[in-house]
């Protein structure tokens, strides 16, 4: 019997995969492969991001409930607590100066300023991954000496992540594409609550490397509402390119949000 070969574009001869002589054909959706871990060289992403107090802006939404201070240079980044009992150890992940996703972990103390080691362009997402909860929020800045409270001095523009207390994880639907990476939205979903009716407006953007933030997709939900909106084809975005999801309410409303990709590298 001759073996079956088969042989790619780059005239790699390779055999078929087989288990219990059978031919290995898969019927599981290419996105739950990469999930799966199947697919070499790519990786599933889920962002997203709440926002109490959104209210006649269009802003990211984030804990932070103001516009997101992305940095335009790498810069040093701190973690301090609002609560001098906090010692928990974090994971930080992001892209550091050459926006090459980099991940620490960083113990907490209290209200002290702890050097989170080498220069970021981006922060996207902070866990609590010790036992105890945060008993204060949890702050990722610039600010090297948070006030002695924990809290960074001009908080406005020095903060890039923050962890409300009860979650002991970011809350915010901002990420950035890897160097030598491109992602894939798959879909975007948002809901919203309020004492009284508001409309939202929710919107995709996408801010290609060295440009400006531009509309991907806009919708408009009631308060009390849910929607969820999935691409047939997903949408492609570039390496060190920014993805973000905004609010804005016609009146202050609770607003929940996330989008979904995979990553692929180049």
């Amino acid at each position: 019997m001759i073996p079956l070969k088969l042989q790619d574009e780059k005239n790699t001869i390779f055999g078929v995969e087989r288990i219990k002589n059978r031919v290995r054909v898969s019927t599981v959706p290419y996105w739950v492969e990469i999930a799966e871990g199947n697919i070499p060289k790519h990786i599933s992403w889920s962002k997203f991001g709440f926002d109490a107090t959104a209210e006649n802006s269009t802003i990211e939404v984030w804990t932070g409930s103001r516009a997101y201070p992305y940095m335009t240079t790498a810069s040093a980044l701190y973690l301090s607590s609002s609560n001098t009992n906090d010692d928990q150890p974090y994971e930080i992940l992001g892209l550091n100066e050459n926006w090459e996703e980099r991940t620490v972990v960083v113990v907490a103390d209290g209200f002290n300023s702890v050097a989170i080691p080498g220069t970021w362009i981006r922060i996207y997402r902070v866990k609590n991954v010790g036992i105890t909860d945060n008993a204060g929020i949890i702050y990722v800045s610039l600010d090297a000496d948070a006030g002695g409270d924990g809290i960074p001095d001009t908080i406005a523009t020095d903060s890039k992540a923050e962890i409300a207390v009860g979650f002991n994880q970011t809350l915010m639907a901002i990420w950035a594409v890897p160097k030598n990476q491109v992602a894939y939205v798959t879909n975007f979903y948002a809901s919203g609550s309020a004492a009284t009716s508001k409309t939202i407006d929710i919107g995709l953007w996408v801010r290609p490397f060295g440009g400006v933030f531009q509309i991907k997709k806009i919708i408009t939900i009631n308060s009390g509402a849910t929607t969820q909106l999935r691409y047939d084809f997903p949408l492609r975005v570039e390496q060190k390119s920014d993805i973000r999801i905004t609010a804005n309410a016609s009146g202050a409303s609770e607003v929940a949000v996330g989008f979904d990709l995979w990553c692929k590298e180049l």
